[in-house]
């Protein structure tokens, strides 16, 4: 969770905690609670998602990232915890579009490339004044 708050990032964490966080004597649901409210983070659940009547299942979002509608379906239908959905209101941006031309090599006049490359900066020759300098662990001799 600290690498969540570090980088900001928008999530949605949900899963099986195993946590009774429906019940408020308990102490691991106190200490999530502690620890989620230290985050500022916002647990949705609410009734039983186990056929034990726990709530066990929790989808939970940092606080200024809202959800819509969470649902909960009975259990025991395919598993012994529920189905928990929920609608997370996301605003798409859509893609930037670049355009960009390519021209097939087939076509491309190789000698007035050529050319062209000769005369630019990158085919000039070195100045003599530069000198090269190598550190080594070695001396040596100019």
């Amino acid at each position: 969770m600290e690498t969540l708050v570090v980088y900001a990032c928008p999530v949605v964490i949900g899963g099986d905690f195993n946590v009774h966080v429906q019940d408020a004597d308990d102490p691991d649901a106190r200490r999530l609670a502690d620890l989620l409210a230290s985050f500022d983070l916002v647990q949705y659940v609410s009734g039983p998602t186990h056929h034990c009547g726990n709530t066990l299942d929790l989808i939970i979002t940092p606080t200024p990232c809202q959800l819509d509608s969470v649902t909960v379906d009975p259990a025991d239908l395919l598993s012994d915890h529920s189905l928990v959905i929920c609608r997370l209101p996301v605003a798409v941006e859509r893609a930037s579009v670049f355009e960009q031309q390519a021209r097939g090599w087939r076509r491309v006049d190789r000698t007035n490339l050529r050319r062209a490359l000769e005369e630019s900066e990158l085919c000039q020759p070195v100045s003599p004044m530069l000198t090269l300098i190598v550190f080594s662990t070695r001396t040596i001799p100019y």
